[in-house]
């Protein structure tokens, strides 16, 4: 019988294919167990057509025996590598979009690899890594680039009329890790000069926009203050979110973003910005968010 998922509460869980883009990952999430204090989980998933028509039926065991000697190299390399590092691992039956965002629901992070960085996004739309962070239950780091360390400020980006609080915590709670800062960075609503607009329009969405700036300011600061010594900064940008929030990381920033998660798993729903940035970052965290009410407009 084949083994049944088993991932250690609060662990790092890296999914592992044998590929380049997969040793990276497991290179990432070992040195970020090291960081949390946790344990890692490397998970080998294999997806058999047991239905398929003509095929006779094979043991589960001597199905996994390639993935299971694949995830025993990985772990050896690792310990060997991280030797006060708690390592286990294990190969199973499954969909590897399936198996993971099943293991997310015990995880502390699920990290991923996948390939490298680009602006064309279309065929990369199918596959396991952008699956699993649009629909894990918790945090997953898409790891495009390798790495050794990110020196600088945790970028996370932000709407500022819809912060995602979520998202800033994660960002604050990992610069602490590595004894970083934060950077926010928000894209601010330009307000359109039309002459066909009659100013008392203009000028209520200039205040729109200002509120909006506030509002997020505050959220920020009332994580700030939960995370005492970790620096922030706050920069308002005119540009794309995508261009504004990839020119502040540059390549040496771990990236935060928000996904809500929404739709099945044959499908992919994340969101244009996230999406957008997981093509042209390095290493980008995608941490699940719910939608805040909208800033109320003032009487």
């Amino acid at each position: 019988m084949a083994a049944e998922l088993q991932v250690p509460s609060g662990a790092v869980v890296v999914g592992v294919d044998g590929s380049d883009r997969s040793v990276r990952a497991v290179s990432w999430a070992a040195k970020e167990a090291a960081r949390r204090g946790a344990p890692l989980h490397l998970v080998y998933a294999f997806e058999w057509p047991a239905l398929a028509e003509g095929y006779d039926p094979v043991p589960p065991d001597e199905l996994l025996q390639p993935g299971d000697r694949m995830v025993e190299k990985h772990v050896s390399r690792v310990r060997e590598a991280h030797p006060d590092l708690a390592v286990s691992g294990q190969a199973v039956l499954g969909r590897p979009s399936v198996v993971l965002v099943d293991a997310s629901r015990r995880a502390s992070v699920v990290v991923v690899g996948a390939r490298g960085l680009g602006r064309f996004t279309g065929p990369l739309l199918g596959s396991v890594s952008q699956k699993v962070a649009a629909h894990a239950q918790g945090p997953v780091v898409v790891v495009r680039q390798q790495v050794d360390d990110l020196p600088g400020p945790v970028v996370v980006g932000a709407d500022p009329e819809d912060p995602p609080r979520e998202a800033l915590t994660y960002a604050f709670e990992e610069a602490r890790r590595r004894g970083s800062g934060v950077t926010v960075v928000a894209v601010s609503r330009q307000v359109p000069f039309r002459v066909e607009y009659p100013e008392p329009a203009l000028v209520t969405m200039a205040r729109q926009v200002e509120r909006a700036e506030q509002h997020l300011r505050a959220v920020v600061d009332e994580i700030a203050a939960e995370h005492d010594g970790v620096p922030v900064e706050v920069r308002l940008s005119g540009a794309h979110p995508v261009d504004a929030i990839v020119e502040a990381a540059g390549t040496e920033s771990l990236v935060v973003v928000g996904s809500r998660g929404h739709g099945g798993l044959a499908s992919v729903m994340l969101g244009s910005v996230s999406r957008g940035v997981i093509h042209r970052a390095p290493v980008v965290a995608v941490v699940r968010v719910h939608h805040q009410p909208v800033l109320e407009e003032s009487a």
